[in-house]
């Protein structure tokens, strides 16, 4: 037998073979990116969008709310009732077994533009550790303003069905005559992270509730990492806030907003 003739063949043949995988794995590559443009040719582009994504973070849990009972808040209360400023001595009242206070100003406030960072903050100086809240929006035809609390700068909402808000403003005539409040001691546990959507995942989520928006295009105003509590019963305590995604739509008479469970997917209401 000739062995350098025969391992000469062994060797044309193993090459062959490697000619044969190397083609074979690049024509399964080419399949592969033939697939991948056409599944990104099927992503959602039934929407626009106004703002930059956000990032999700990695510090997020679930929230736990405890109301403060404001009979107990003696000092903070007291200094409510004594404010004199351009609204005038403010009449202070408890009710909802110490879990809601009612402000009225002696003295309508003049109400300038909302969006006024300096208007928001000469509001929230006249009620209950106002520097734990930010605006929301106005309700019901203007007569309302809603501030809600933060926690880690993230908005925290309740449910609108909940008879007891965080905070509102009554406005009439343009001016604000008072509000009503309730105060959460918020707290998380650090070391219980859980994962989340990210912002795009939350919005392809949106869209495809398209029975829910009432919109076959989607135009997105904003969208940011909050914390939402859908129960209703004011009575509930603690109560406890998941991570979701607050996206606000604009609509041909204004904005709606809808949130979106940032562990689930689902679509939350709070209406």
């Amino acid at each position: 037998m000739n062995w350098s003739r025969t391992k000469s063949i062994f060797i044309i043949c193993f090459l062959l073979l490697d000619v044969f995988l190397v083609f074979e794995m690049y024509m399964r590559q080419q399949d592969e990116n033939v697939e991948d443009i056409a599944d990104q040719s099927r992503l959602p582009k039934n929407y626009k969008i106004d703002t930059v994504l956000p990032s999700p973070p990695q510090d997020v849990t679930f929230l736990r709310g405890t109301r403060v009972d404001f009979t107990q808040q003696n000092v903070g209360v007291e200094n409510l009732s004594y404010v004199v400023s351009d609204t005038g001595k403010q009449k202070i009242n408890i009710d909802a077994n110490g879990l809601q206070m009612i402000g009225t100003f002696a003295k309508p406030l003049s109400l300038g533009d909302i969006k006024n960072e300096d208007v928001q903050k000469d509001l929230l100086g006249k009620v209950y550790l106002g520097e734990d809240y930010t605006y929301w929006q106005s309700g019901e035809g203007k007569g309302i303003l809603k501030f809600v609390q933060v926690y880690h700068s993230r908005p925290v909402y309740l449910s609108m069905r909940n008879k007891m808000q965080m905070l509102d403003f009554k406005v009439k005539n343009k001016h604000v005559v008072g509000f009503s409040q309730s105060y959460l001691k918020l707290s998380s546990n650090k070391h219980s992270h859980v994962d989340i959507i990210n912002a795009e995942q939350a919005i392809n989520y949106l869209v495809d509730r398209t029975d829910l928006v009432g919109y076959s295009i989607l135009h997105i105003k904003s969208i940011e990492l909050s914390y939402v509590n859908t129960v209703v019963d004011e009575n509930s305590d603690p109560l406890i806030f998941v991570p979701a995604w607050h996206i606000v739509v604009r609509t041909g008479s204004g904005t709606s907003d809808y949130f979106i469970n940032a562990v689930s997917g689902s679509v939350q209401s709070i209406n």
